[in-house]
């Protein structure tokens, strides 16, 4: 849900939700959370 809310974003220009959608996604990486998702920042 938030990589694809974090390509929408991106589309868009939308800059404070694209911060948002990348802290939450380094979150899940840190604690190693759908590990086997990967997504480009």
């Amino acid at each position: 849900m938030f990589i694809r809310l974090y390509e929408l974003s991106k589309k868009e220009g939308n800059l404070e939700l694209q911060k948002f959608c990348i802290e939450i996604l380094q979150t899940f990486e840190d604690f190693n959370i759908n590990g086997h998702i990967e997504w480009e920042k």
